[in-house]
């Protein structure tokens, strides 16, 4: 438990938005979040914070879930101004697991350089954004530009969209003269984009490429997909366990996996399983849904894949949660809220469009509506999801506003859902083993 100066009352009169963004590392796999944070109240006036509340956030987020909870398996990345990286605020926070992104405006000078190198002995690593290497290079508070500073620095942050690759390549070049920190690409919009980053000696990347759909358009579904998509078809029309059995009997890794599944959520208890019939039976349907759901996520079974898996998962737990808001719950509303959030990104696996998605499966007309054109309490929620992905501060706000949700109610739901589905990776990464 990581100790904190300020109570749960502080927490939950803060008025802060969570966004976090996916920092992947080679080979497509999660290395790292960065933490995104911002008041209600700098959001409204179009201003930036000082990070002093976002800081307390990830604190007392960190006190209440876990590291494990708030992060999983990945490190942190949190940005720092120079008030809180000569406050003492820093130290409560794990070291090993969180990585200062010093934000561009702060001075690095004699007494930066001191609370670096403290810094760096209890731990912590040390981002820092291309843009400050130039400011430091020009300001007189400098210490001998650069040089002192760079070989405390563990990775340098470069913005593709603000720097053109003839200075990506001089900066390259003028900092592995004196260090060699691990480059990180922001804003990779295309393959073109990481390919060429990686020649360059890239490490680390994030940007609209990660989101966008993972397979080719003219590729078709795998066999295994359009199976699940048929039982996920088959489980909406509520056709009995007669019909969905021999389809399971068909496919010897779904049959392995069923039983797998019913033997580690624990709802077998001391049955022994013995029969596709009776795990089908002893699993039930609801469950079923969502393991097929998942499934065609997690069919390719690579890197991208398993991030997209934590992604879906997160924003089903993320709509279910918002669905039993006091405001907006209805009778039955969390399961088709979840349903539709698992749903809400299998065009990104499927090579297929949504439309085309949806023909396959008996799905009800407003669940259709809120896939296809954000209709309904279910499409409402979807885009307030989808801004959160995308970290647009200002669509959050208009958002949340619009369903009725207070800025701190959606924090504490959003940290709840990241806990959850590290939870359920967790879970699933026992299955596989």
């Amino acid at each position: 438990m990581i100790a904190t100066t300020a109570s749960s009352a502080d927490l939950s009169t803060s008025e802060i938005f969570l966004a976090r963004n996916s920092v992947f590392d080679s080979s497509g796999r999660v290395m790292a979040y960065e933490m995104l944070f911002r008041s209600r109240e700098s959001v409204d006036e179009g201003r930036p914070d000082d990070l002093a509340t976002s800081t307390q956030v990830i604190v007392n987020s960190m006190s209440h879930f876990g590291l494990e909870g708030v992060l999983g398996s990945a490190d942190g990345f949190i940005h720092v101004t120079e008030k809180l990286l000569m406050s003492n605020t820093l130290e409560i926070l794990p070291a090993q697991r969180i990585i200062l992104e010093i934000m561009p405006d702060v001075s690095l000078n004699s007494e930066m350089l001191k609370r670096l190198q403290e810094l760096k002995t209890t731990g912590f690593r040390i981002a820092l954004v291309d843009s400050s290497l130039g400011d430091a290079a020009e300001s007189k508070g400098a210490v001998e530009g650069v040089d002192s500073i760079l070989p405390l620095i563990d990775i340098i942050k470069v913005n593709l969209k603000t720097t053109s690759p003839e200075d990506i390549l001089r900066l390259i070049e003028r900092v592995r003269l004196l260090a060699k920190p691990i480059f990180w690409a922001t804003q990779v919009k295309t393959g073109e984009d990481l390919a060429a980053c990686k020649a360059q000696g890239f490490s680390l990347f994030s940007g609209p490429y990660f989101s966008q759909p993972l397979v080719m358009r003219s590729k078709k579904p795998q066999a295994l997909q359009v199976s699940l998509m048929k039982i996920v078809g088959l489980l909406f029309k509520d056709e009995g366990i007669a019909t969905l059995e021999p389809l399971f009997k068909a496919n010897p890794d779904l049959t392995l996996g069923l039983f797998r599944l019913v033997n580690s959520v624990g709802v077998a208890g001391h049955l022994q399983i013995s029969s596709v019939r009776q795990a089908l039976v002893t699993l039930g349907q609801k469950q079923l849904l969502q393991w097929m759901l998942l499934l065609i996520y997690t069919e390719a079974g690579n890197a991208a894949t398993s991030e997209l898996q934590r992604r879906v998962v997160n924003r089903a737990r993320l709509i279910e949660l918002l669905s039993q808001h006091e405001d907006i719950t209805q009778p039955g509303l969390s399961d088709q809220a979840f349903v539709v959030g698992l749903l809400s990104l299998a065009h990104k696996v499927t090579g297929q469009t949504m439309e085309e998605v949806l023909k396959h499966i008996h799905l009800a007309e407003h669940l259709q509506n809120a896939l296809l054109h954000h209709e309904g309490i279910l499409g409402q929620l979807l885009v307030l999801t989808d801004a959160i992905e995308a970290a647009d501060f200002s669509r959050m706000e208009a958002s949340r506003s619009h369903l009725g949700i207070s800025a701190q109610s959606l924090t504490d739901l959003q940290l709840q859902a990241i806990a959850w589905t590290n939870e359920l990776d967790r879970q699933m990464s026992s299955m596989k083993g």
